[in-house]
């Protein structure tokens, strides 16, 4: 029995290397990469994309629950993983176990963590993340030393790194970023004050370790740019700038989404398209139907919104995005015929669609596009 599933993600991991490289560069010697491979690389595939990260050199990988670290280490991933979302406190022997670390922020979890250290002979490390403002995750500035000296009375766990997360990286006001280095600089001073120093500083995501050079510490978070998408479109002249500076060629897409036409047909003047006739042909039309849609994770709100790449010209979607099938206008397409490619999102001949494109037109953000890419549809990877 054959499995062709003509739609399919295309991931090349050479253009995923070159990305790291281009942040080596860029940041040098002195800073270390955490590469964030949270939900399964952001839907480009964590074991395959850890394993390109580590034959970079970075210096650690970043999953968002225990799960995600389990699998790798399951897949032969030895190298440093932390756990970005914290656990919960029956997650901790399994942490400990598969020699995980994890963001730390309250004493509960300090001395379950510490049990179960003792119980399996090993030391934990531990990421205090300090709250500087996104109210999420993390302890609040005033309460850090108290939460690290209660850390240094259990013999089984070992401060490793002090974190903070940027609510606001990727705004035009850049005030509240920096106030949020602020208070973790002050954060760091006041510890150092007291004989404590932590090893290691992460503060920056990708927005902020190009826009806010101060605040990458000894380590930075990049996750969208190194799958080659950028969280805000500010950040393109920035990029751009830094790359041209360092003589480095541009940061590259990483996936591409395709699918194939499985049916051409020609439709009167008039007639209504796809559920609820939301759409009617302006004149005989030639109609491709493509069998992907949004179990497969395609947007339904892009709708009569988005066009698709089809022999190197720009096609429109019409009708409403069905379950596993959308419509296209072809009418324009010279010589179209069954099985020909279609691009989603990606490059064809000179033409690009690029994820933040269709993010736009869906109304909402690139990462939210890489991870609504749906298990059913299988990533072929290349390079």
């Amino acid at each position: 029995m054959a499995h062709h599933r003509a739609t399919r993600a295309e991931i090349n991991l050479k253009a995923f290397k070159h990305n790291i490289e281009n942040l080596k560069k860029i940041l040098g010697s002195d800073v270390g990469i955490m590469s964030v491979i949270k939900a399964d690389a952001y839907g480009h595939g964590a074991v395959p994309c850890s394993k390109a990260a580590l034959e970079c050199g970075v210096s650690y990988l970043g999953a968002g629950i225990i799960e995600e670290g389990i699998e790798l280490r399951k897949n032969g991933i030895t190298e440093p993983i932390l756990i970005l979302g914290g656990i919960f406190l029956n997650e901790a022997a399994d942490l400990v176990h598969y020699d995980l670390t994890t963001i730390l922020s309250t004493p509960t979890l300090a001395d379950e963590l510490s049990n179960q250290g003792n119980k399996q002979g090993k030391i934990v490390k531990v990421h205090i993340k300090v709250d500087t403002g996104m109210n999420r995750l993390g302890v609040r500035p005033e309460d850090l030393l108290n939460l690290i000296e209660k850390i240094k009375t259990l013999p089984n766990l070992n401060l490793e790194a002090l974190s903070t997360h940027f609510s606001s990286a990727d705004d035009e006001d850049s005030s509240i970023t920096k106030n949020q280095i602020e208070l973790f600089q002050k954060a760091l001073l006041e510890l150092k004050k007291s004989g404590i120093h932590p090893p290691i500083t992460h503060l920056a995501n990708s927005s902020a370790l190009f826009r806010f050079p101060d605040s990458r510490g000894k380590i930075v978070r990049p996750g969208l740019i190194l799958y080659g998408a950028l969280p805000s479109p500010i950040l393109n002249p920035i990029v751009k700038k830094l790359c041209k500076k360092d003589k480095l060629d541009d940061f590259q897409p990483v996936m591409q989404w395709k699918s194939k036409i499985i049916q051409l047909k020609l439709t009167p003047k008039g007639e209504a398209l796809s559920y609820s006739r939301r759409y009617f042909t302006q004149k005989e039309s030639l109609i491709a139907t493509l069998p992907i849609g949004y179990a497969d994770g395609l947007n339904r709100n892009l709708s009569n919104k988005m066009q698709v790449l089809i022999k190197g010209k720009l096609a429109p979607q019409v009708g409403n995005i069905c379950m596993d099938m959308i419509l296209i206008d072809v009418s324009r397409i010279p010589d179209v015929k069954l099985g020909e490619d279609v691009v989603i999102f990606g490059k064809q001949g000179d033409k690009q669609i690029s994820v933040e494109e269709l993010a736009d037109k869906s109304g909402t953000i690139p990462y939210e596009l890489f991870c609504n890419v749906s298990k059913r549809v299988p990533r072929i990877y290349q390079n």
